[in-house]
């Protein structure tokens, strides 16, 4: 008996370990060159394309900006497949910005392999509310480069 309740302890801390280890959170693979002090900002009188960061997710989140501020942008069009649509909605009560700026403030992987990349966000609009305070960016990795997945905003 006591082998038998031995071996179902061993399987019972074998599937537990296991189930823990297939849920353990991906870390991402750019993070190391994000310095969490540096502010990005974004007007539309001068809006550059292309992006001079080393990190995938922050060009995400810039070229993201960029179509919030300005869906009309030149790389907006290819960009549109990776990005929320509701960035290329066209309503005037939308109050979209004119010029917005962002500093991270934390990166938290999730278990899918997604990352939630957190800011503190300034806006001259509304747009949803989703530019001003604290403002978080759901980044999936989609054929090896991170693109923004979703856009939501959270009181803190």
């Amino acid at each position: 008996m006591k082998k038998f309740l031995s071996v179902c302890l061993f399987v019972l801390i074998a599937a537990c370990s296991k189930a823990e280890s297939q849920t353990q959170p991906v870390t991402p693979t750019d993070n190391t060159n994000i310095d969490k002090d540096t502010v990005f900002s974004f007007d539309i009188n001068t809006l550059t394309p292309g992006c001079n960061s080393e990190s995938q997710m922050i060009c995400a989140i810039n070229a993201s900006i960029k179509c919030t501020i300005n869906p009309d942008f030149a790389e907006c069009a290819e960009l549109k497949a990776f990005m929320p649509n509701f960035v290329f909605m066209r309503d005037e009560s939308l109050q979209r910005p004119t010029s917005q700026s962002y500093k991270i403030s934390k990166i938290k992987p999730l278990s899918d392999g997604t990352l939630e990349v957190y800011t503190q966000s300034t806006c001259n609009g509304n747009w949803f509310g989703l530019c001003n305070g604290n403002i978080i960016y759901v980044m999936d990795n989609q054929n090896g480069n991170w693109a923004v997945k979703d856009i939501y905003a959270v009181e803190i």
